[in-house]
C-alpha cells in the first residue's frame, strides 16, 4: 500500500505568505502608480461626478430594481407552482426530478430577493446624506426613493409568506409560521433528516465561504480607504460580521459537545 507523502505544514505556510507578500506588492505599486499618474496629470480621483449622476437617478434606479423584481419573481412563482401542482400526481422517479426542480426554482427566488434587497440599499445610501437631502430641495425626490425601497421590501416580504405557504401546501409536513421569529427552527425540525443534513452541509459551506471571502474583502476596503478615503465604517462593519460568524459557529460547536456531554453522562 503507497503511504501518503508527508507535508511540511510549516513550509508550506511559509511560501503561502511568501507568495501572499509579492501578490501584494504587484497589486499595492500598480495601484500607487495608477493614482500618481492620474493626480500628475490633473484627473480627480474622487467619485463626487459618479456620486451626483447617481443621486439624480435614484427615483428611476429604485423603481427599475422594484419593476424587475416584480416581475421576476411572479415569473418564479407562477413556474413554482406550476411544478408543486406536478407533484400532486407524479410518480415517484418522476417526483424526484420535480423536487429537484422546486429547490432550483424557490433558490433562484430566494437568491434574487437577496439581490434585490441588497442593490437597493446600494444605491439607496448615495442619497442617505443629511447634508444632500437638506440642500437644493432634494428632500421630495429622496422621499420618493425612500417610499419605493420600503414597498419593494414590502413586496419581498410577502412574496416569502406566499413561497413559503405553497411549499407547506404541496408538503403538509413542513410546519412553521413565515411571519414567526422562530420560523427556521420551527421548519428545522418539520425536516427529515435527509433534509436536515443538506441543511446542515450548505451551512457550513456558507460559513467556510465567509470566512474565506471577508478577509479578503477587508483587505480591498482598507486599500479603498488609503486611496479613496472611503471611511472606517466598512472596515468595523466587515470586522464584527467576520467576528459574529466565527463566534456564533465555535460558540455552537461547544455547546453542542457540553449537551453531548451531559446526556452521555445521564444516560451512564
Amino acid at each position: 500500500m503507497k503511504q501518503e507523502k508527508k507535508v511540511n505544514s510549516y513550509l508550506r505556510g511559509i511560501k503561502v505568505i511568501a507568495l501572499a507578500c509579492v501578490i501584494g506588492g504587484v497589486i499595492g505599486g500598480v495601484t500607487g502608480a495608477i493614482r500618481f499618474v492620474l493626480l500628475s496629470r490633473g484627473v480627480a480621483v474622487s467619485g463626487d461626478w459618479v456620486l451626483q449622476q447617481i443621486r439624480s437617478l435614484l427615483v428611476p434606479i429604485l423603481g427599475i430594481i422594484f419593476a424587475v423584481t416584480v416581475i421576476l419573481e411572479e415569473l418564479c412563482f407562477h413556474k413554482l407552482k406550476g411544478i408543486c401542482e406536478k407533484q400532486v400526481t407524479a410518480e415517484d422517479e418522476e417526483c424526484d426530478q420535480l423536487e429537484y426542480e422546486e429547490e432550483k426554482t424557490g433558490a433562484f427566488g430566494t437568491n434574487l430577493n437577496v439581490l434585490s434587497q441588497v442593490v437597493s440599499i446600494f444605491f439607496l445610501t448615495f442619497g442617505y446624506s443629511m447634508k444632500y437631502i437638506e440642500t437644493d430641495d432634494h428632500a421630495y425626490s429622496f422621499l420618493v426613493a425612500c417610499v419605493i425601497f420600503v414597498v419593494s421590501y414590502i413586496y419581498i416580504y410577502f412574496w416569502q409568506i406566499r413561497f413559503v405557504k405553497l411549499l407547506q401546501k404541496t408538503h403538509p409536513e413542513k410546519k412553521g409560521d413565515p411571519s414567526s421569529a422562530k420560523f427556521q427552527e420551527q421548519w428545522l425540525e418539520s425536516c427529515d433528516e435527509a433534509e436536515k443534513e443538506v441543511i446542515y452541509q450548505s451551512a457550513y459551506k456558507a460559513y467556510v465561504t465567509i470566512n474565506r471571502t471577508i478577509p479578503l474583502i477587508l483587505i480591498v476596503v482598507m486599500v479603498a480607504n488609503l486611496y479613496f478615503d472611503t471611511g472606517m465604517m466598512a472596515v468595523v462593519v466587515l470586522a464584527v460580521v467576520w467576528m459574529l460568524a466565527q463566534f456564533t459557529y465555535t460558540g455552537n460547536c461547544v455547546k453542542m459537545k457540553k449537551n453531548s456531554l451531559l446526556f452521555q453522562k445521564n444516560r451512564v
